[in-house]
């Protein structure tokens, strides 16, 4: 008698996130996730992103034209994937879910078990009344300490190594400032630049990803506390004067790492 056994259900995952390297490769390491289908990738085309906008216009200095081109090389470089056809794309301009009422009732259709974004513009919409605690977005910066874009350059240009990371939360309308799930520092090095780091702290977010979904039942989620330091950053901040003081600060990671352990602990993060 042959002894039938029932096909294991798995967990449905929509993403909604951007269009570049990083992006891709992340939404191609959750398509390999065992126990989970990416049943729908909502992705925004990159018209609007600063690092096409920097690319296109004649008006920015070669400098930051050169630090994007560098970043795509590493993320090429460090960023492999192979590429997954039976994933589901929907493509949309930057902010468009905030108003497409019919992709939205499409996502909430679909039942998944988990909305996760990364990378994408803000998002003020019914889905995360519908998935609040199901609904994890990826910030790559430490949160409440770096808020806003380029968090994981700004401790760089701030020498402040000890805010470099990622943070998992639950979603809410504020600039991330959901509860939290999870944190975690990078493993830098003395020979690390701006690009390495960051293809680090991608590399490793989806590691992390993994953990948390496999667990996601025994994880207690933490309030954001309202703290003094915290700092937003957006778009216009980000200039030659302060790339070349991240750059410069490059050569501290030294004096960073021979005390790491004291001053991480005074900045302590939420970790599962």
């Amino acid at each position: 008698m042959k002894v039938k056994y029932k096909k294991k259900i798995k967990k449905k995952i929509v993403l909604i996130t951007a269009d570049e390297i990083r992006h891709r490769f992340f939404k191609n390491k959750i398509s390999e996730f065992n126990d989970f289908k990416l049943s729908l990738c909502v992705y925004e085309d990159n018209k609007k992103r600063q690092s096409t906008i920097v690319k296109r216009d004649r008006s920015y200095p070669p400098e930051l034209k050169k630090h994007f081109k560098e970043r795509n090389l590493y993320e090429k470089k460090y960023l492999k994937f192979s590429k997954n056809k039976k994933i589901k794309e929907i493509k949309i301009s930057r902010g468009e879910l905030n108003y497409n009422k019919k992709l939205v009732e499409k996502i909430i259709k679909l039942k998944p078990d988990f909305i996760i974004s990364y990378g994408c513009s803000l998002i003020k919409n019914k889905l995360i009344k519908n998935f609040n605690k199901k609904f994890i977005n990826l910030h790559l910066g430490l949160s409440p300490y770096y808020k806003g874009n380029g968090t994981n350059f700004w401790p760089i240009a701030n020498n402040e190594f000890q805010f470099l990371g990622a943070t998992f939360m639950l979603i809410d309308e504020g600039i991330d400032s959901g509860p939290i799930i999870h944190q975690f520092r990078p493993l830098i090095v003395i020979d690390d630049n701006i690009h390495t780091i960051g293809c680090k702290i991608i590399f490793q977010s989806v590691i992390e990803l993994k953990k948390i979904l496999y667990n996601f039942r025994k994880i207690k989620v933490v309030t954001q506390k309202k703290i003094k330091y915290s700092k937003i950053f957006k778009k216009k901040d980000f200039s030659i004067k302060s790339l070349k003081k991240a750059q410069k600060n490059l050569k501290k990671i030294k004096d960073y790492l021979k005390k790491k352990k004291q001053i991480d602990y005074k900045f302590p993060i939420i970790s599962i």
